[in-house]
């Protein structure tokens, strides 16, 4: 299908709930090109597309698939219909005619998803939480980068610059000024003396950085009580680094945040950057919250992520639940990585308090989509399965309303745009309504802009 002429048509709501209630549904053609398509429908054939199979429609759904029965508006152009979902999954539904021989030729096919209730009452918060600003190593302000993540299409970031914790509160105190409603976290990238392990503290209340760096004679008698829980038959480097590492994970925790194991196998030249035995220790002591299995590599150091991924695997397969994050470590808007790696959170409201309860509830998916390729997703299985949809069917229209405000705010810190708070205020909620109307909270002809 011309997937052109479907982003020419607004499917509401795209996601519903999976059970025996009837729903109505509403295609409505934005453009007048696609009104004509539509006015010459004359069948709706409606399937889910994990159903049962049989030897007539394994091959072909479409043609087998029941046909139902909608209402057109003259007016509008709109099909309204009502249709049963009692499954979760992905449903197709395909406009089109009979042929003369009784073939039913599909003009349009479009999709909704079904989810049960504990997953149908949470929203999908995209974001990122991991990049660096020119307060550390970075290319851009840290105003400058929280404005770009919002052109990418995210709800929630956190700055992390390298051992700083104060450039993230400056990006939130930006976004507020504008009025934004993309929440914005603190955040930084723990490095401690001696430990080469990288640590993403995620929405902690204070600095573990400053905390280590105001007495380090503490931190170096509590890391020792720490590598007695390390065997003795490693490496004393090792023992050191896991000791230290877990110190940290156990202070993000106390302060609030979510502790990030950032890309584990890393080559940065020709050796991985940490050892294996450190790997192996930190994931089966798991004092972690999540574990980055997407990171910001260039495209020929994709193995890194593959390795990371491939780990997360066995471990999941020997019993452990280990919550899962894509990030892009982006060192600068304009070199890429931005907008290739993210995560998508299902939580009850956009809050850093409800997105830490998702992630330690495994309620997280790392994507990974560089340009010109297919998108990878990694995370459970239902997740997953339901971001591939979300990717194809949602996100388009989501990403275009934070890429208006986006670019507002860019303009707004090159000096172009004067009435910059103005106009996000004039366009607040809109992203948060076009969920709901996606999940029918709203009518389908609510304006969301």
């Amino acid at each position: 299908m011309d997937n052109q002429v479907n982003r020419h048509i607004s499917v509401m709501p795209r996601i519903l709930c999976a059970d025996t209630q009837k729903k109505t549904i509403v295609i409505h053609p934005r453009q007048q090109h696609v009104r004509k398509i539509l006015d010459q429908a004359g069948q709706v054939r409606f399937f889910r597309v994990g159903g049962v199979s049989n030897e007539k429609n394994y091959m072909n759904w479409v043609q087998f698939s029941d046909r139902i029965e909608f209402a057109r508006s003259e007016g509008s152009g709109d099909l309204t219909l009502s249709v049963e979902t009692p499954a979760e999954g992905e449903y197709i539904i395909a406009l089109g005619s009979e042929n003369q021989d009784g073939v039913f030729e599909e003009t349009v096919v479009l999709s909704v998803y079904a989810l049960r209730d504990d997953l149908f009452r949470l929203m999908p918060f995209k974001g990122d939480f991991h990049m660096h600003s020119t307060c550390s190593d970075g290319r851009e302000s840290p105003e400058y980068v929280a404005a770009y993540n919002r052109k990418l299409g995210y709800d929630f970031m956190a700055l992390t610059d390298h051992a700083a914790y104060e450039p993230s509160l400056i990006a939130r105190k930006a976004m507020a000024d504008f009025g934004c409603d993309m929440l914005v976290c603190p955040g930084e990238e723990v490095h401690l003396t001696k430990n080469f392990v990288h640590i993403i503290n995620f929405g902690g209340r204070t600095s573990i950085n400053k905390l280590a760096r105001d007495d380090e004679e503490k931190y170096y008698a509590a890391v020792r009580e720490y590598e007695k829980n390390v065997p003795e038959n490693y490496d004393p480097s090792t023992r050191f680094q896991v000791a230290a590492t877990e110190w940290v994970f156990d202070r993000i925790r106390e302060s609030g945040g979510i502790s990030m194991l950032c890309h584990p196998y890393w080559r940065p030249k020709h050796h991985n950057y940490i050892c294996e035995d450190v790997i192996d220790l930190l994931l089966e002591h798991q004092k972690f919250d999540v574990l980055e299995v997407i990171g910001g590599f260039w495209t020929w150091q994709v193995e890194s992520n593959m390795l990371s991924i491939a780990r997360w695997q066995e471990e999941q397969a020997r019993g452990k639940t280990i919550p899962v994050a894509g990030v892009s470590d982006a060192h600068g808007c304009s070199r890429g990585l931005a907008g290739w790696y993210y995560t998508v959170i299902f939580a009850e409201e956009l809050s850093f308090d409800s997105l830490a309860a998702a992630i330690r509830d495994n309620r997280s998916v790392a994507v990974h989509w560089i340009p010109d390729t297919y998108p990878l997703v990694v995370g459970p299985f239902r997740l997953v399965k339901f971001v591939h949809f979300l990717l194809r069917e949602f996100y388009p229209d989501h990403d275009e309303l934070c890429r208006i405000e986006g670019e507002i705010m860019l303009r707004a810190l090159a000096g172009e745009e004067k009435d910059a708070a103005a106009e996000i205020a004039g366009r607040k909620g809109s992203v948060h309504r076009f969920m709901d109307q996606c999940r029918g909270k709203l009518p389908a002809t609510s304006p969301v802009r």
